[in-house]
């Protein structure tokens, strides 16, 4: 509620020089279940040029769209009612035009719970049914579901999206009109896919979302999840680098499949870990093993994998008595040894630091020069 209040002025400006202005969209939605509201938009009769007018900070921010940012105690995207040109690429339209009615802008939205308004006296406006789906806790698309699917086809994954999210389901007509037009979804770029399902894995029902995206075939028309011989269906909210690690290290896909998601170096590598992770997990593995894994990885990632596992290590114990953080932390470096030993650098100075390292790890090796290099005068070759 504090955060609706900060739009306030902003609705009150706009009504006082004349126009009509309501807060629209998901903000209403949360609004009316009681969650977290974080970015608020605000629908207005008024023209782009008034908007910018009548505010002393503004950003044009998509103004041939009719957007513009309004910055006051908070910032606000800020859009004339509009109605949608022709759909060309089964994702964005190829013009907007200006319209005059609230309703006319609600009814293009695509499902009936984002698709309501509210004004400055916090009253809803539905035209739509959506305080009704919200109370029967449905996903139900706006008007004629494959006509809104056709017109943007990421609309398929929102929908599971939202089920995961919000702990709804997805409307019976909404589901047929999701098998039949689920191919379009070749014409969404997969980054703006991964987004949908990394929200969508994050969820209170993720396992529910899942179901919607297989069972629709949307899957199959997806890149990476298209090529996997089985689809992990989840029972709690998971990360979408763990998720796609336990594909990999169950070999339900190759390894090739990866680079389809066009994911960020930092998401690879994490993915990486992960696999690497559940493979330790799964091995049954001894006090030396468990304690390699919290030293190399974070405690949140090795806790997250542990739950697609039969492993019950308590990660945390062993996380907290790490005996180093860092190969940093050990008292020598590779110029002490090569001076200890008299002698150049080589392939042997590599393995010396890693074997150290592990033996201090492990807890086979005080982490103190005088022991480290007792035990390299036993143990080190040059």
């Amino acid at each position: 509620m504090n955060k609706l209040k900060t739009a306030l002025p902003v609705l009150e400006r706009l009504n006082a020089a004349g126009h009509e202005a309501y807060i629209v969209g998901g903000a209403v939605r949360n609004y009316l279940l009681g969650l977290p509201i974080n970015d608020i938009d605000i629908t207005t009769s008024a023209l782009p040029d008034v908007v910018e007018s009548l505010f002393s900070r503004t950003v044009p921010i998509g103004k041939e769209h009719g957007t513009i940012m309004v910055i006051t105690e908070d910032t606000f995207e800020v859009t004339t009612y509009r109605a949608d040109g022709d759909y060309i690429d089964h994702r964005r339209p190829d013009h907007v035009i200006f319209v005059k009615e609230l309703k006319e802008d609600l009814i293009r939205r695509d499902f009936t719970v984002n698709a309501m308004a509210l004004d400055e006296q916090m009253q809803v406006i539905d035209y739509v049914g959506g305080r009704a789906d919200i109370e029967r806790r449905l996903i139900r698309a706006v008007g004629i579901p494959r006509e809104r699917f056709r017109e943007d086809a990421l609309r398929m994954v929102r929908a599971a999206r939202f089920e995961s999210v919000l702990d709804f389901a997805v409307e019976e007509a909404t589901i047929d009109a999701m098998i039949s037009c689920a191919p379009l979804i070749s014409h969404v770029a997969i980054e703006r896919i991964v987004t949908e399902i990394e929200k969508l894995l994050g969820g209170l029902s993720p396992s529910a979302g899942i179901r919607t995206l297989r069972d629709s075939g949307l899957i199959h028309d997806i890149p990476f999840f298209k090529d996997c011989q089985e689809l992990l269906v989840p029972d709690q909210a998971l990360s979408l680098e763990v998720y796609i690690a336990y594909h990999l290290y169950r070999q339900w896909v190759t390894d090739r499949a990866l680079p389809q998601l066009k994911l960020s170096n930092e998401s690879v590598h994490m993915i990486r870990a992960g696999t690497e992770i559940l493979s330790v997990l799964d091995s049954q593995p001894d006090l030396a093993e468990l304690e390699m894994l919290v030293y190399r990885y974070s405690a949140e990632l090795i806790i997250e994998c542990q739950t697609l596992t039969a492993d019950k290590s308590d990660i945390m114990t062993f996380w907290n008595n790490r005996r180093i953080h860092s190969r940093q932390d050990i008292q020598v470096d590779g110029h002490i040894l090569m001076t200890h030993l008299n002698t150049g650098p080589g392939r042997w100075l590599k393995a010396a630091l890693s074997a150290i390292e592990k033996e201090i790890v492990t807890g086979n090796l005080i982490n103190s020069q005088e022991e480290i290099l007792k035990w390299v005068d036993k143990h080190v070759e040059v």
